[in-house]
């Protein structure tokens, strides 16, 4: 008889990474933890360490696998839901980031960015995002500018995009980079409609595509989590907030979704195309799954 398959699913969050191992049914079997610190060096600055960052999601599922003894080796696939709004730089070469990790909570670049204020509607209307540094392309416009690790290698050996991307990295044997959809979103440079990096906001931001991940679907082969003597493919990767709404199965469209963590959402899953906002934080895309398949999207 063949063994039961199990699945690992890891929450890379604001002061930890968890680890959940699940059976077929959704059963929790195995649970692992890992605290991550976060640093506030300035007014307005908030950032962590990405190989801290990186070792955290690997002693989570490691305490995880070590309370399933032998049936370690049955898992078949894992899945990643990680800090959508943070993101980071780093080398093409071995991952080594060349940044710190640039926290959700970071607006060290808010007055760098009222610049862009003329063309707020625009930005808008792409990406369904508020102009704000909550989002990525200022944190990233600014380690470009400012990070002399990053300047240096600038040309083809930068990497630039959400943390989901820089914890992929060094999953994918070819050392290729990939973005989910919901995580590319949270830069303030992919547009809602093409579901790919937006060429006017590279140009209006000063980032060059070439630092930026292949934008892919949610699921999709993006590598192997090598954990001790256990090699698991990953096979989907969200952003946190996107992924809770899914918790409890599809969403009910007659239903707000409250989610509390460090900072709480509220969210509705609607099945059309949501027009402009005036007064909400955020108008968030749709993931598409291999085959196509439209889920729904999000709006806060």
């Amino acid at each position: 008889m063949a063994a039961e398959p199990l699945y690992l699913a890891i929450d890379q969050g604001t002061h930890a990474s968890r680890a959940v191992v699940l059976d077929a049914r959704g059963g929790v079997v195995a649970t692992g933890s890992c605290d991550l610190g976060l640093s506030r060096p300035q007014p307005d600055w908030a950032e962590q360490d990405g190989e801290e960052m990186v070792d955290s999601v690997l002693a989570a599922a490691s305490r995880a696998l070590a309370e399933l003894g032998d049936r370690r080796h049955h898992l078949a696939a894992a899945g990643l839901a990680s800090q959508r709004a943070s993101c980071a730089c780093w080398d093409r070469r071995d991952g080594r980031p060349l940044s710190p990790v640039f926290s959700w909570q970071d607006r060290r670049a808010h007055a760098w960015l009222r610049q862009f204020e003329p063309q707020a509607e625009e930005v808008h209307r792409k990406t369904g995002l508020f102009l704000s540094a909550h989002y990525g392309a200022s944190k990233l416009r600014w380690a470009l500018e400012n990070l002399p690790a990053v300047r240096e290698a600038r040309g083809r050996e930068t990497c630039a995009g959400g943390c989901a991307s820089f914890l992929v990295f060094p999953a994918h044997l070819e050392r290729a980079m990939f973005a989910d959809p919901q995580c590319a979103a949270r830069t303030q440079l992919w547009n809602l409609r093409t579901r790919d990096w937006d060429p006017a906001l590279l140009s209006l931001f000063g980032v060059p595509s070439g630092h930026l991940p292949r934008s892919v679907p949610t699921r999709h082969p993006f590598g192997t989590i090598r954990i001790g003597d256990v090699a698991v493919p990953l096979v989907a990767v969200n952003g946190d907030q996107s992924a809770a709404v899914f918790a409890f199965g599809a969403p009910d469209e007659e239903c707000a979704y409250v989610n509390i963590g460090t900072s709480a959402f509220v969210q509705r899953a609607v099945s059309t195309r949501l027009r402009p906002m005036r007064h909400a934080v955020s108008r968030e895309s749709s993931s598409r799954t291999k085959t196509g398949r439209s889920i729904p999207s999000k709006a806060t």
